[in-house]
């Protein structure tokens, strides 16, 4: 199926699209789609071999979605384990997608193989906001490079530079180095080693910081605040956030969470823990973090915090209430399913709702996802598994070597898909669905690869080696395609700093909230492009776009099973003077409103003044443009 793909710009906003008026009201306990929940099946066939992306044999553990070059669909990048042993065909992926779902590695060419950084994590953004998407490649630690091996490795994407998408190591140029921490003799005279990485602008000048998760118990994880003139500074103790002062243990492979949990205009970190409790970092506003994991009742602190062993997190709203809900895949117990109760109380705080939700899978997850696999309006949740933690097995058996407990430690497993019933519980839907994915997991990420508005999965999983020896099974690369149904659907991608951006889609009784988030479960990337399934629905009132500055966009009466591309080249740059006075809105409007607190309701919400429907330019993928305005001056920097 062709994708279509309409572009809302300069000239939309002049024809009607409104700025401003992006605030949720009480949307809590809206109606599901009026099929049921259980009306239309989700089945999907796995084709990664057709596609091109199997890669057998492959040591694999994240997996990120990413239209690095600009064209208009989602490429897909992998790590890979492998630490120089296994020969040149084991490096990482760079998979370009043709437009049509299928897929050529280009990692070599546009100079992405990051050989011998046994990469983990991965994420993108635009860190020098010349336009395009630029990657970190979290690295293990191999050695294989011979000297100083960097924990993370920046590649500056040159597309806006030169109009070719390849990539260029600046890891050294940009100061991402934590003076002394390679010269460490507790740590054996080896580097930091990284697991989950994620962009996130924690000070809000504008400008991507990044933060990194070790995945060694000597060394603490990393926070770098972005100076803006394409240098890094480490910021982890003056910002508050090292964790090995009160959890000797805690070290973690999976992903960070950036998002704002309680609304008030920052970025707050979530940072998922192997070997201790999770951790929740509040954002203060002026740079610096409080540790609030044990601040609140009961003693033990909020329920989410209190599991450890967690493989990262998924954020999302899957209830529908508009803000932001977490899923932790944990190896060794049961998964949990965290309520975000902002809407609900205006006040911040989470409830575990895992197992009245039915949705604590206890397959030995590493990775989890999520996505609107059946286009019914709410979000579905993927786990991958891949048996027991290392971690609890290596406390065990503490005089076994390494590559024994590993290989000990993960064994195939059945991956889990748990449909959203829409009334705040979920069904395994797994068996019959063709995405059982029996292997050691890892990574895995949601996207729509052939662009017929129906969200696919891509998976990795671990083959175990020691010295070039294989320990395991073959594991291989999975894509499993969605066969798609009736129900209606918009696609809505963002053109410009889209990270931690909020999307507000309308549609008669369904109100839905996505956020555009760095990285997801296992050290993963979902595609920036979210489908919002519609159901049986036969319109869109409104979508809104609150981006994460503070500027909002809003669009009416966009056309269904379509693409809608938002630029924010639209919008005049934060704090400038501007004709239009709703273009200048503040993050906080954007936040769930509570009708139980005195604030509008959606009723009220919808009732702006009438204007055109928004004039759609039909755009073909290979003449989009970047057009991006920088929030500050770089200081003559070019």
């Amino acid at each position: 199926m062709k994708k279509r793909c309409f572009r809302i710009g300069a000239i939309a906003v002049a024809a009607g699209v409104l700025l401003g008026g992006c605030q949720a009201g009480d949307e809590s306990g809206q109606a599901g789609d009026e099929s049921g929940p259980m009306g239309v099946p989700i089945r999907f066939t796995e084709e990664a071999a057709e596609r091109g992306i199997a890669d057998v044999g492959l040591d694999g553990a994240g997996v990120a979605f990413n239209d690095y070059d600009g064209d208009g669909d989602p490429d897909i990048y992998i790590t890979n384990n492998d630490s120089g042993t296994l020969g040149h065909e084991f490096r990482n992926r760079l998979w370009e997608n043709d437009g049509n779902g299928y897929f050529t590695d280009v990692a070599e060419a546009r100079g992405a193989t990051n050989e011998g950084g046994l990469g983990r994590g991965i994420t993108f953004g635009d860190y020098d906001l010349d336009g395009d998407d630029d990657m970190i490649v979290a690295n293990m630690q191999s050695g294989a490079r011979g000297g100083y091996d960097p924990p993370v490795t920046l590649y500056r994407n040159r597309l806006a530079e030169t109009g070719v998408p390849d990539f260029e190591d600046v890891t050294a140029d940009s100061w991402l180095i934590r003076e002394g921490v390679y010269e460490d003799e507790s740590n054996g005279g080896i580097t930091a080693t990284s697991g989950g990485v994620g962009f996130g602008d924690y000070d809000g000048d504008g400008w991507l910081d990044i933060v990194w998760r070790a995945a060694d118990y000597e060394v603490d994880h990393a926070l770098f605040r972005n100076d803006g003139a394409g240098e890094f500074e480490d910021t982890t103790e003056s910002a508050g956030v090292l964790l090995l002062k009160s959890l000797k243990e805690a070290n973690s492979q999976g992903s960070p969470g950036w998002f704002d949990f309680d609304y008030d205009g920052d970025l707050d970190l979530l940072a998922p823990n192997e070997g201790g409790p999770n951790t929740l970092f509040m954002n203060e506003g002026n740079g610096e973090f409080t540790d609030i994991t044990r601040s609140r009742q009961p003693p033990s602190g909020w329920a989410f915090l209190n599991p450890g062993n967690a493989n990262g997190v998924c954020l999302g709203d899957v209830d529908n209430d508009g803000d932001i809900d977490a899923y932790l895949p944990n190896a060794d117990q049961a998964n949990r399913l965290i309520r975000n109760d902002y809407a609900e109380t205006g006040q911040a705080g989470f409830t575990d709702i895992t197992f009245a939700s039915g949705s604590g899978d206890e397959g030995g997850a590493r990775g989890c996802t999520m996505g609107d696999y059946d286009n019914d309006g709410w979000l579905d949740i993927y786990v991958s598994n891949g048996g027991p933690s290392n971690v609890l097995i290596n406390d065990i058996v503490v005089d076994m070597p390494s590559f024994v407990q590993f290989y000990i430690a993960f064994k195939p497993a059945n991956n889990a898909l748990l449909r959203n019933n829409g009334d705040g519980t979920f069904t395994d839907v797994t068996a019959g669905s063709g995405a059982e994915g029996y292997s050691i997991g890892a990574g895995v990420a949601s996207g729509d690869v052939n662009g017929d508005g129906f969200t696919d999965i891509v998976g990795t999983a671990r083959t175990f080696y020691n010295r070039g020896e294989m320990l395991s099974e073959p594991q291989r690369n999975f894509l499993w395609l969605n066969q798609g149904n009736d129900n209606h659907w918009i696609k809505v991608r963002l053109e410009g700093q889209r990270l931690n951006a909020r999307i507000r889609v309308v549609s008669g009784d369904l109100v839905q909230w996505r956020e555009i988030f760095s990285s997801t479960g296992y050290n993963s990337v979902d595609d920036p492009a979210p489908v919002f399934g519609l159901g049986s629905r036969d319109g869109v009132d409104r979508v809104d776009v609150c981006w994460a500055d503070g500027r909002s966009q809003t669009v009416l009466d966009p056309p269904l099973d379509q693409e809608l591309l938002v630029s924010a080249a639209a919008l005049e740059p934060p704090g400038a003077s501007s004709q239009t006075s709703d273009a200048q809105t503040s993050s906080t409007a954007c936040a769930p409103a509570m009708s139980r607190n005195g604030a509008q309701g959606v009723d009220a919400l919808n009732s702006a003044p009438p204007t055109p429907a928004a004039r759609m330019i039909p755009t073909e993928p290979n003449t989009l443009s970047k057009p991006i305005t920088a929030p500050r001056s770089r200081g003559g920097a070019s």
